[in-house]
């Protein structure tokens, strides 16, 4: 039977608030609290921060491309790249005024070249800023670096026109450009490589910045590459064969995601606070509910309630249910959800079933020697099954008492399994000592069929769900007929939970129901009204039923 339903959402306070709080007691919980908080907030950093480690490693820097980073050498490559071909697009006589003109206006549309030059063999003619002049090529000393397209690089090269002044010097065809030497570095401070890739022959040079182990058809790929816990991104100018190259680690992710990053530990410290504060709370709760059971049970705040089991052909009161009620000192009711709850996640449930065994024997002692057809049901679990006080308690107070076993009903909980052979052989032997075995909330949790035929069940109770979809189209409804039909079968009688209206209660006596339970009949009461109304029951007016109408 399912229990009624009782406000406890202020549980735990309403405990509290009877209990008081030790003083003594809150200097180690204060303790045990900030240590909870301190390692919960440390847990949630670290986790937020390797899932944020392993996203950018994994997902974004994957995805990252140089060119953001190395904008300035970038520009500039391709700016020399563009150079060349307007240069050579040049139809003017050489060195004449027209063309000067023309080489100064092509130099004056650029961010970082600082002069372009003609040169006939080794002899560079004119120059955009000198004009006429007569320098040999010869002076600047072998190329650095020597493309497929021909072009040549020097680096470092100071012009007599220009004392002082150290440019890079990069030759193509009849054109030479003097660079202003750019070496940026990333956000983070760590400089950019420049890297020349000759794809023929596999070369790969740093010009500047850190040297580049990549090879030339992995910068040509333009894919970013992993090495370790390092990521090496180039971007390589189209034709030109200069590459430019970043490589981020652990210091350059920091630098460039370090705000992301931050926030994102702070969240993962303030969801692991919380998490750990909620579960220190939910088992303060667990624990503070299970030691006041405890002294529930020796300060007689545990008692029981009976809920009459009416037969719906006479409509005559043929049992009841024990039903645990938990009374506080301000006389505010605990939930026995709650409580029962809490005592089967513990060794507590054997108590309380052995505190109710005792109680039925002390109050209703003499109810079930003299009504040798009245039958009270008891909530058992799986545990008690395999706890020797359960069945010694069986022995002491309901067999050494002279209560028959015939008197007394096992109901078998539906939230626990009954899973083991031990607990299912004990089962087969209260059966055959005469306790009746009754399965609760039939059809809601761990109970299957399997169950009416292994464990000699004699009597099933439909769950009250199944009452309340009486009169509606629901899935629960049509499945009625069908329990019915299968208890009527085996031989087992069903008794209905939940009954509250006429409507419900005539429907289950023509459907063949052969008990039911319910508000419709009664509440549950303490021991003495249930002598009484079990007397009234066969004396006088039933409960309902068609004797007693509605």
């Amino acid at each position: 039977m399912q229990w009624p339903p009782f406000r406890h959402l202020n549980l735990l306070s309403a405990i509290q608030n009877v209990e008081g709080t030790d003083l003594k007691e809150q200097g180690p919980q204060v303790r045990t609290s900030l240590i909870w908080l301190v390692c919960g907030i440390v847990f949630g950093a670290c986790v937020a921060l390797i899932v944020t480690l392993c996203i950018l490693y994994m997902v974004i820097l994957p995805q990252l491309s140089s060119k953001g980073a190395t904008g300035r050498l970038y520009v500039q490559g391709r700016e020399i790249h563009r150079t060349f071909r307007r240069l050579e697009a040049i139809t003017a006589a050489r060195c004449s005024p027209e063309f000067l003109a023309a080489m100064r206006s092509i130099v004056l549309d650029t961010y970082t070249i600082r002069d372009a030059a003609y040169r006939e063999g080794d002899m560079v003619r004119c120059s955009s800023g000198a004009g006429q002049v007569l320098v040999s090529v010869q002076s600047f000393g072998p190329p650095l670096f020597r493309a497929v397209s021909g072009a040549e690089t020097w680096r470092n090269i100071e012009l007599p026109s220009a004392p002082g002044v150290k440019s890079t010097i990069i030759m193509r065809g009849a054109f030479s450009l003097m660079v202003a030497p750019v070496s940026p570095q990333s956000r983070s401070g760590r400089p950019i490589s420049t890297v020349l890739v000759n794809p023929l022959s596999g070369a790969v040079t740093t010009i500047s910045g850190p040297k580049i182990s990549l090879s030339a058809a992995a910068l040509l790929a333009h894919k970013p590459a992993r090495k370790g816990l390092r990521f090496i991104s180039a971007e390589c100018v189209e034709g030109a064969y200069v590459c430019y190259v970043q490589v981020m680690g652990l210091r350059e992710i920091w630098y460039e995601f370090s705000l992301s990053i931050a926030l994102l530990v702070l969240l993962g410290s303030i969801v692991g606070g919380s998490l750990s504060l909620l579960v220190l709370q939910a088992q303060r709760k667990r624990a503070t509910l299970e030691n006041r059971l405890r002294r529930a049970l020796d300060t007689n705040e545990i008692s029981l309630e009976y809920q009459p089991i009416v037969e719906l052909g006479s409509g005559r009161v043929c049992g009841a249910e024990a039903l645990m009620r938990w009374t506080l000192r301000s006389n505010e009711k605990v939930s026995p959800t709650a409580f029962i709850a809490c005592a089967e996640e513990s060794s507590l449930i054997t108590d309380l079933t052995c505190f109710a065994i005792r109680t039925v024997s002390r109050e209703l002692r003499s109810l079930l020697r003299n009504e040798q057809d009245f039958v009270i049901s008891i909530n058992i679990g799986s545990r008690d099954l395999t706890d020797p006080r359960f069945l010694l308690a069986l022995e002491t107070h309901i067999v050494a008492t002279g209560i028959s076993p015939r008197r007394i009903a096992l109901e078998l909980t539906e939230r626990q399994p009954i899973d083991t052979p031990d607990a299912r052989a004990t089962i087969r032997s209260l059966h055959a000592k005469g306790y009746r075995i009754y399965i609760d909330d039939f059809g809601t949790g761990y109970s299957n069929l399997a169950y009416l035929g292994e464990l000699s069940v004699d009597t099933i109770k439909v769950d009250m769900i199944f009452t309340q979809s009486v009169g509606s189209d629901t899935i629960r409804a049509r499945l009625i007929p069908s329990i019915l039909g299968v208890a009527r079968d085996l031989g087992i009688s069903v008794i209905i939970e939940g009954v509250e209206s006429e409507e419900q209660e005539r429907y289950f006596r023509a459907s063949g129901a052969h008990f039911a339970q319910g508000w419709r009949y009664s509440r549950s009461v303490p021991a003495r009204d249930l002598l009484s109304v079990a007397r009234s029951s066969r004396t006088s007016r039933p409960l309902h039923g068609p004797a007693g109408g509605g």
